[in-house]
């Protein structure tokens, strides 16, 4: 049982209890994601449980980190499945995310997970997931240009304009001001 007040990006272990589906459970660490102004004025702080079953690494809430901060295994952080819960319920103090790269990840995974992100490329480019041959067809018509979102992606998604699957493109508009 916890007494003093948790700090953003510590990491604890929790008990979240017998859950269903996809919901994490059972005795975990978690990771402290709430500010430190609200851990420091409330009985409760906010968490996102952490696994050793490394899946999906390519969405932006799931942040790797490794067998470090006081883990024993390889570990990943699952930021789409926050939970408030009383500080004085946090079980044992694993360690703290200290590394700036990570944090940073953090941070980014925190703000696209619950929609504070701007996706929208600047300068008239967006966003979209193409197969390769929708993006042969953005190609051939020469008015735009086209990368790779994410180079290091691992898994495809269904692509927009015909459901095979693709990989994440910023698709930018050769005449577009900039």
């Amino acid at each position: 049982m916890m007494t003093q007040k948790v700090k953003q990006f510590q990491i604890y272990l929790y008990d979240f209890g017998e859950t269903t589906g996809s919901v994490q459970s059972g005795v975990r660490p978690v990771l402290i994601t709430q500010d430190n102004g609200f851990n420091e004025n409330s009985p409760t702080t906010i968490v996102a449980p952490i696994t050793t079953a490394i899946k999906k690494e390519w969405l932006p809430s799931h942040i790797f980190l490794g067998e470090e901060f006081g883990l024993s295994k390889p570990s990943m952080v699952m930021l789409e499945q926050p939970r408030t819960v009383n500080q004085c319920e946090l079980g044992k103090y694993i360690g703290l995310v200290d590394d700036r790269r990570i944090i940073k990840q953090l941070r980014r995974g925190l703000k696209q997970t619950h929609g504070l992100w701007d996706y929208s490329p600047k300068n008239g480019a967006f966003v979209r997931c193409l197969c390769s041959r929708c993006v042969d067809a953005y190609r051939n018509t020469g008015s735009y240009m086209v990368r790779r979102l994410d180079p290091f992606q691992k898994a495809k998604d269904t692509c927009d304009r015909c459901n095979s699957l693709g990989w994440d493109y910023v698709v930018i508009e050769k005449n577009s001001k900039r």
